[in-house]
């Protein structure tokens, strides 16, 4: 770095990743570093190696394989949502609140309507 240049190290990815450097003016260095802040609200997310989405599942099986780490099994699997909120809950959530004896059956659903 002098007083109106930069030297920095990068990875060229286009040919075999091989590493050159670089020498920028202060103001293209900035205007490169800056496109690299988001913009306020804005959150940045970035899965890689074992948990990039495209492999995600076997890797994890993998790595729980290679760890001696029981299967994963989810919780829930097999079951109606009745069930599973009756499991979260603690109690039989179909049982009628008044009488605490009839069982309450979903007749409809209502949808949202949009605002006029």
């Amino acid at each position: 770095m002098d007083q109106d240049t930069i030297t920095i190290v990068i990875k060229d990815y286009k040919n075999n990743n091989q590493t050159k450097t670089v020498t920028l003016i202060g103001v293209e260095f900035i205007r490169r570093f800056l496109m690299h802040i988001l913009p306020k609200g804005f959150v940045k997310i970035r899965y890689f190696g074992i948990l990039v989405s495209r492999n995600k599942k076997t890797k994890l099986t993998l790595c729980r394989k290679l760890a001696h780490s029981p299967l994963y099994k989810p919780k829930f699997e097999g079951l109606k949502t009745i069930d599973i909120l009756c499991i979260l809950v603690g109690k039989d959530v179909t049982l009628c609140p008044l009488c605490k004896k009839g069982k309450l059956l979903g007749v409809s659903t209502l949808l949202p309507e949009a605002l006029p």
